[in-house]
């Protein structure tokens, strides 16, 4: 019993001296921040050095605190570690680039800040606050994205976010902002020309947490550090991710993880392998390397050359890479979590394989492959001297394949779409509509969404009870769903594309593209987004962030209640048609 009261006596001893120290880290990163980033550092050699010299005060007094830290637990090294896995794991990705100080720097910063915040919410008061704002999983996912969006727009307008030192105007760096955490692709200013590498990396963080989904990245880190998803945490995934298992749920954020990491490690390196002529300099090609592959992957379609990816038209082997990184983000994360589960390798046979994946996988693998073969057709067909003229046979089919593939979620592109024929443009709307499948990092009504509301129609016109799909029978509610989501969507794009025509001197057909293509979060526009006043970029930014939370999602966020009906009205029939 003594020994626990002294025991409690100097851990409180202990915190007295750890929270100024703390207070004085935070003060200090806080004060790097602010003479980096809103004074320009660039433009003036003198207060440069002034801000190296911080960061390596910085660098050294954090691992002073680290180690004071470590020196005040009395526990094994093996407890130390298995108590502490983020703060270590933080902790050696530091040590790891202490030869770049200012990146070790800014690490330190953010890991800071970050433990402010949750030491704001682990007080008392923020405790109540949590508890008296109480949001629903849809109101908490859609305020995150603001809040991303937020944070990233207030970055990109300090001057170092731009290479003229001036920084972004305020409605053009909420429309940046928005089009990278929306992964909508669309932008007003060039990425590669007037973004400074510190721009590009703020609109690079916003690709990757919009694109993977914040609720979803930070569980994916805490189960990657050994922790473990809080159950409100759990019920608001599941309710975004149709994961009804906490089980389901952490196989599935498992599989996010590596998958992602995979795919972009190995995106990355090829592309900074193949790439030494079109981007020369170590430096330059890995950044350049990695910003696509997560840009890609993201289903974002943002890049750093002006004309998008049209200097790779004859280089089929990077074209594939850009065609691989697409499809695997678009595929969604259930199918990754499906296809990596060893209960359906067990028997080494296609067909035996095939039986063994859930019907959402085996729907969007075949969606994907019909219309990846189909619009390619398509697009061959009324482009061939088209957009598509002058280029050899095998370039138009890599050309046609490549834009088929991007249509439906991705907007990078290899020729200009400027010229697109009128059935072209009606195909390619449609294509950006439906957009990828559930759960993936692609924006559209998503891929099962159209094919049940097609079978659906089809079980109609047969006069069938039941809605089937590849020798399943689909629930009543899913197709309801499925249907409102079809109505809600077009609504949507009709009272959008409505105010567009109101207030911009634009014609209706690249109007109606440049609206689908925000509402999908594709990326792809015809001679639009630049011609855009005030009002419509405003109304594209809404579009936008309405795309890529869902329609569905919107209105739970604005009014979910679940009320219980105690009554039924008689039934009544109703002419239609």
């Amino acid at each position: 019993m003594t020994e626990s009261i002294q025991e409690t006596k100097k851990n409180r001893r202990h915190q007295k001296i750890n929270k100024p120290i703390f207070t004085a880290l935070l003060l200090l990163s806080l004060a790097i921040f602010s003479i980096e980033f809103v004074f320009d550092v660039r433009q003036n050699l003198a207060w440069y050095h002034t801000v190296l010299l911080f960061d390596l005060c910085l660098i050294g007094a954090y691992f002073s605190y680290v180690l004071s830290l470590i020196k005040q637990n009395r526990h094994s090294l093996l407890e130390l570690v298995n108590k502490n896995k983020a703060d270590l794991a933080y902790f050696i990705v530091v040590c790891f680039f202490l030869f770049i100080p200012r990146l070790a720097a800014a690490l330190i910063i953010v890991r800071l800040i970050f433990n402010f915040l949750a030491r704001v919410l682990e007080s008392s008061w923020g405790a109540k606050l949590a508890t008296a704002v109480n949001l629903r999983p849809s109101q908490t996912l859609a305020l995150s994205f603001l809040g991303l969006i937020a944070t990233g727009a207030l970055l990109l307008t300090f001057p170092a976010a731009t290479t003229n030192g001036q920084g972004a105007k305020l409605i053009d760096a909420i429309f940046t902002m928005t089009s990278a955490s929306c992964v909508a692709g669309l932008t007003l200013l060039d990425i590669g020309m007037e973004f400074s590498r510190f721009g590009q990396g703020v609109i690079l963080l916003g690709i990757q947490a919009g694109g993977l989904g914040i609720m979803v990245l930070s569980a994916a880190f805490t189960l990657l550090v050994g922790g473990t998803i809080p159950l409100k945490r759990q019920v608001g995934l599941s309710r975004v991710l149709d994961i009804s298992t906490p089980d389901g749920l952490r196989n599935l954020i498992r599989a996010v993880t590596v998958t992602t990491i995979v795919i972009e490690f190995i995106g990355a390196a090829s592309l900074f392998i193949l790439c030494s002529d079109e981007v020369p300099g170590f430096t330059d090609r890995l950044w350049w390397a990695v910003f696509h592959t997560i840009s890609a992957f993201c289903n974002c379609g943002l890049g750093l050359f002006s004309d998008s990816l049209s200097v790779f038209i004859n280089k089929p082997v990077v074209c594939l890479i850009f065609m691989s990184l697409i499809t695997a983000g678009s595929l969604g994360f259930f199918v990754f979590s499906d296809i990596t589960n060893r209960e359906v390798w067990s028997i080494k046979k296609p067909k035996a394989i095939w039986s063994r994946l859930q019907i959402q996988s085996k729907v969007v693998i075949v969606a994907t492959i019909f219309l990846n073969t189909f619009g390619m057709l398509v697009f061959l067909f009324f482009e061939y001297d088209g957009v598509l003229r002058g280029l050899p046979f095998e370039s138009k089919i890599l050309a046609s394949l490549f834009e088929t593939v991007n249509l439906r979620s991705a907007g990078f592109s290899l020729v200009s779409l400027e010229g697109l024929t009128q059935p072209s443009i009606m195909f390619t709307i449609a294509y950006m509509f439906i957009g990828a499948g559930p759960g993936s990092t692609g924006g559209g009504i998503k891929l099962t969404t159209a094919a049940i509301s097609v079978m659906a129609v089809r079980a109609m016109l047969w006069g069938r009870r039941d809605v089937e799909i590849l020798g399943r029978r689909i629930a009543p509610e899913v197709v309801n769903r499925s249907l409102a989501i079809m109505l809600i969507s077009g609504t949507i794009v009709g009272v959008a594309l409505t105010l567009l025509l109101a207030t911009q001197n634009i014609s209706f057909d690249k109007l109606f593209f440049e609206t689908v293509s925000a509402f999908g979060t594709v990326g792809f526009t015809i001679d639009s987004t630049s011609h855009l006043n005030s009002t419509g970029k405003i109304l594209i930014i809404c579009i936008m962030f309405i795309g890529r939370i869902g329609p569905l999602t919107l209105a739970l966020a604005v009014g979910e209640k679940n009320k219980a009906q105690g009554y039924r009205y008689p039934k009544g029939n109703i002419a239609v048609g």
